[in-house]
């Protein structure tokens, strides 16, 4: 699968990474992770994953997708000159826990790749537009499902072995959340990464209009 969804004015990217990187080395290499607690599920120790020397190329890859996220969902590609990975770590639910909700602040693009074929995949919840209805405070956000996103376009997940060595990239302030998994599901293995701009962003031919990062 290599598709754009439309969330509601908000543009999601589910991309099959397993004939582009070498997805059997990042499935090994899961398993000789420590982790530590996170709010309700565990997280690794190291939050520079991608910067070891076996998985450059993944990181090249996944930096390549994340700048053509933006220059194709957003017609961005000359408001800025390079985007980097920032920091890169593995996230492990067990079963009857969940992801809290949260949103990744100092990042531009976030993207979470699946390790497995899991149906708990899909229970990724990703902040939807709330549109302003006159007379009505709307205090409360909105969420879909990344099942529910793809069942919409006619996508059957189970089809795609559950999104499994696929990766999902959204923009980093949309809060984002995983339901509880059953006490029977699998345990749910993911690796997540954050980006931020490298080089100049903005308006290139206007006074003051672009920043040098």
């Amino acid at each position: 699968m290599n598709n754009f969804f439309n969330c509601s004015q908000k543009l999601i990217w589910v991309r099959d990474l397993s004939t582009e990187v070498d997805m059997s080395l990042l499935d090994k290499e899961f398993y000789t992770l420590p982790f530590k607690d996170n709010v309700s599920n565990k997280i690794s120790v190291e939050m520079n994953l991608f910067d070891h020397d076996q998985f450059k190329p993944h990181k090249q890859v996944c930096t390549d997708i994340a700048t053509q996220y933006l220059s194709q969902a957003y017609n961005l590609k000359d408001f800025f000159s390079n985007l980097k990975i920032t920091n890169s770590w593995a996230n492990y639910t067990e079963p009857s826990h969940s992801h809290h909700e949260h949103t990744h602040p100092f990042s531009i693009v976030s993207g979470v790749v699946f390790l497995d074929n899991n149906p708990s995949n899909g229970n990724l919840y990703i902040e939807s537009y709330l549109p302003d209805i006159p007379y009505f405070v709307g205090y409360n956000k909105t969420f879909i499902s990344i099942k529910a996103l793809l069942t919409d376009y006619g996508v059957n997940l189970e089809e795609h072995n559950n999104l499994q060595n696929h990766l999902v990239l959204f923009l980093s302030n949309w809060a984002h959340f995983v339901e509880k998994t059953n006490v029977d599901s699998l345990p749910r293995r993911t690796l997540s990464f954050n980006t931020f701009w490298e080089g100049e962003v903005g308006h290139k031919n206007v006074s003051l209009g672009s920043y040098i990062f």
